[in-house]
Formats: structure tokens, C-alpha cells, sequence
């Protein structure tokens, strides 16, 4: 990153490190006044990564969250033995979300020529709600993002390789992405159709691009193996295996389509009756209340959810722009972005829970999001604009998440 910032001006250098030390410092102050327990099932979390701590063995897949791979749980048990320390654990979140976003700078900084498109993408991660709202929750989220990102970024790297050897050490970065996306969560399996496409897109030779899809996907399938096994012969209370092939009640069309929250200005309550808001909601602000106090109505809230109608126009100009550019590298990003929302409809429709709504299941979607932000900015009339924009919603975001002493979230539940 040093030669990155070899040609960046002194007064953006100055505003980068600011960025990164109020993310940094919120991050800290968060988790440290959070309890842990609250979240979305923040209690399973702790039990699955105590049940390591005390037993040094992977607890039976029958309770709440037990049935997940154990990565996250592995290494969470390591930190918090290692600091003696449940609190600790809240921390990775931190560092996880700045690998995130230095990924997505990696992967960038090969597609496009101009730096500051590469820093306004990050910033763009940096700023989004979404990719702030879990950070001091104790949740297996993050990490299973920053694998999905980093196989995705791998896929970058094989397409512009120039060389073998190049390509091959992609695609062994690519491979181990997969598997330990893998045994960090089974969601990972959606980005599979983005890489094979990539794959098909970046090798030329057709023989090859199967050869080398085949042995991904089995690669993928065999890291699998042990997880699926594990849970095979036990009903997890949220087994994915048995909720993608034990359909509920499908939800109305009403509830895909519906947009009554927005002259509603409905910022926490759409998941309960509306896809589309509930998406939104948990894309541009805390709309399902992890972090902030419940309130129908908040000045800062509605500053983050009105930005959004601002830059999702703009992200969509800068793929579209960018697709007349390299139809390639474009398709490989948007085939992520319809493989994420296609997984957020099918979960939508497998379970009739409220909270999966929560687009944060789907958080490889903030990819082909900054991508759409970086492309934009390529235009110099939009470029300061968008600076703008994202600086607004950074001061923004800061200020609205970070926690009070008297936030509900800061009581045992």
C-alpha cells in the first residue's frame, strides 16, 4: 500500500487516516460498551464458542447455531483464550471489516487506472451502513464476507494475470477462499455461478475453463464434505440444508412489491411486511434496531436513508458505464450482485422469519455496490459529488452508531 500512496496528495492521505481511525475508534468504543448477547442470536454465538473454550471439541450440531462450520467459532475460541476475555471476541469484527475493505482496494486497484476511484470505492465500504451495523455483535457475518469478497478479488486477479505463474497463484488463492469460506458458512455456495463465470471469462481456452471450474467446484464440494456430514444425521433449528428443501408459507406477491414504506418513511419496522423495504432499511440504516434505540422517527436515520435513494442511482450509472468499458470484468460483478439478490429472494421465500429480510446475509453484495461507486467516479463532473455524498454519510454513520451508555444494547439481555 505504500507505492499506492506514492502519487496521492498530502491533504487526502491526511483525510484517509481520519477515516480509518474514526472507523477504527468507533469500532472499539462499540464493542466495548455492546453486550454481546444481543445481535441476532448473539447468545448461540457466545455458547458455540465457549462450549471450544471449555471443551476443546466441537459441540453437537442440536442447538441454536452449533450446526454452523467451525472457523469462526475456532478462531474466536483462540482469541478469547488467548486474552482470557468473552469481550475480546467483539473485536474481530474490526479488524475483519478493515481486511474487507483493503481487499476490495487490492482488487480495484487492477481494474481501474485512476487511485482515487480505487479510495472512493473503499470509502464507499467504509460509509456503508450495512457493512458497519454488526461490527460489535459476536457474528460468523463478517468473516464470511471477507472470504466471498476475497474469492471474488481472486477472480479479478486471474483475469488480468499476464503470466502462469500469475494465474496459478490466483487460483490457489481462489481455491483457499472457497474452502475456508466454506467452513465458515455454507452461504458462500452462491458466489459459485460468479466464479465459474469468471473462470469462462478470463480463460480462454474452453477445455481449460471447464478443467479449471470442475476442480473448483469439486474442491468447494470436498471441503464441504466434513460440514455436511457433521449435521447430516441431526435436525439443526436453522440448518440450511434442511431450510432450502423444507419450503414454509411463500409469502404473497404483495410483500415482494409493495413500496408503501417509502411515503410511509418507514425506516424500522418494513421488514415485517415488505421485501423491497426491508432491504433498504438494511442497506442504508439500522432498520432493525441491532445497534441504535427503537424510535419512529430519527433526523440521522433519515439522513442515511435518504442518501440512498442518491447513490443507488449512481452505483447503477457506474455499472452500466463501466459495462460499455470491459463487458467482461462488469458481468463478473453483476452476475455476484444477481447471485446475492437471488439468494436474498429464495431465503425470503424459504422462511417466513422476519430477519430474513436483512440483507446482511447477502453482505458480498456491497462488492459490485462499490464497484458501481468507483466506475461513476470516473466521470469528472459526478466525481466531487460523490466525495461528497460518501463524506456526508461517513460524518453521518459515525455519529448515529456510535453508542450511548443508556442504549438498550448496552444491558444484558
Amino acid at each position: 500500500m505504500k507505492s499506492f500512496f506514492k502519487n496521492i496528495s498530502l491533504p487526502v492521505k491526511i483525510l484517509c487516516a481520519l477515516v480509518f481511525i474514526a472507523s477504527v475508534s468507533m469500532g472499539i468504543h462499540n464493542a466495548t460498551l455492546y453486550d454481546p448477547n444481543h445481535g441476532f442470536d448473539g447468545d448461540g454465538h457466545i455458547y458455540y464458542i465457549n462450549y471450544l473454550v471449555d471443551n476443546r471439541e466441537m459441540p453437537p450440531p442440536t442447538e441454536w447455531e452449533t450446526h454452523q462450520p467451525p472457523l469462526y467459532y475456532i478462531v474466536s475460541a483462540v482469541v478469547q483464550s488467548t486474552f482470557n476475555s468473552q469481550k475480546s471476541v467483539q473485536y474481530e469484527n474490526i479488524v475483519i471489516q478493515w481486511l474487507i475493505i483493503f481487499v476490495v482496494g487490492l482488487g480495484f486497484n487492477k481494474i481501474f487506472k485512476n487511485k482515487y476511484q480505487v479510495l472512493l470505492g473503499m470509502l464507499a465500504l467504509a460509509a456503508l451502513p450495512m457493512l458497519n451495523i454488526f461490527q460489535p455483535t459476536v457474528t460468523n457475518e463478517y468473516l464470511n464476507t471477507f472470504w466471498i469478497i476475497s474469492a471474488i478479488v481472486s477472480c479479478v486477479y486471474i483475469y488480468y494475470s499476464k503470466t502462469n505463474k500469475e494465474f496459478f497463484k490466483a487460483y490457489i488463492l481462489l481455491l483457499l477462499c472457497l474452502i475456508f469460506g466454506v467452513w465458515t458458512k455454507i452461504s458462500i455456495i452462491t458466489i459459485l455461478p460468479t466464479v465459474v463465470i469468471a473462470l469462462f471469462l478470463s480463460i480462454k481456452n474452453v477445455k481449460k475453463s471447464l478443467i479449471f471450474s470442475a476442480l473448483a467446484i469439486f474442491v468447494f464440494g470436498l471441503a464441504y464434505t466434513p460440514i455436511f456430514l457433521r449435521t447430516a444425521n441431526f435436525v439443526a433449528p436453522s440448518n440450511i440444508v434442511t431450510t432450502a428443501t423444507n419450503f414454509g408459507s411463500v409469502p404473497s406477491l404483495d410483500f415482494f412489491i409493495r413500496l408503501d414504506w417509502i411515503p410511509k418513511i418507514d425506516m424500522y419496522t418494513t421488514q415485517y411486511y415488505s421485501f423491497l423495504g426491508g432491504a433498504w432499511n438494511s442497506f442504508w440504516s439500522d432498520g432493525q434496531n441491532v445497534i441504535t434505540p427503537f424510535v419512529p422517527f430519527h433526523k440521522k436515520a433519515f439522513i442515511l436513508w435518504t442518501l440512498g435513494f442518491l447513490l443507488l442511482p449512481i452505483t447503477l450509472y457506474g455499472q452500466i458505464k463501466h459495462f460499455k468499458e470491459n463487458k467482461k470484468m462488469s458481468t463478473i460483478m453483476i452476475i455476484l450482485g444477481l447471485s446475492m439478490f437471488g439468494f436474498y429472494i429464495f431465503y425470503n421465500i424459504v422462511s417466513s422469519h422476519y430477519s430474513a429480510v436483512r440483507l446482511t446475509y447477502e453482505m458480498g453484495i456491497v462488492l459490485p455496490y462499490a464497484f458501481g461507486i468507483a466506475s461513476a467516479s470516473s466521470n469528472k463532473k459526478l466525481f466531487p459529488l460523490i466525495a461528497i455524498l460518501l463524506a456526508i454519510q461517513f460524518v453521518i454513520l459515525i455519529s448515529f452508531f456510535w453508542i450511548e451508555p443508556w442504549w438498550h444494547v448496552t444491558r444484558p439481555i
